[in-house]
């Protein structure tokens, strides 16, 4: 006898699409983009006026910040 079980098929990995946004999400999220790109500006631009004396007492050496100042805006 020959017994035949039909069973769901389920998918058991992950979806690796990019969720679907609404514009008003996307508008949002580049919002949030521009603003920590203008932050990390402002904040590199400081560290170029910083002395050897303000970088040390926040733990960082000149070559630090050499290296910070020199990254594009939109690398983290």
């Amino acid at each position: 006898m020959v017994v035949l079980a039909h069973e769901m098929l389920t998918n058991c990995q992950d979806d690796h699409r990019l969720p679907v946004h609404k514009p008003a999400s996307v508008a949002a999220w580049i919002g949030r983009t521009l603003r920590v790109w203008q932050s990390r500006i402002r904040e590199r631009h400081v560290f170029d006026y910083a002395d050897d004396h303000e970088l040390s007492e926040l733990g960082l050496s000149r070559w630090d910040v050499e290296r910070e100042i020199a990254k594009p805006f939109w690398r983290d």
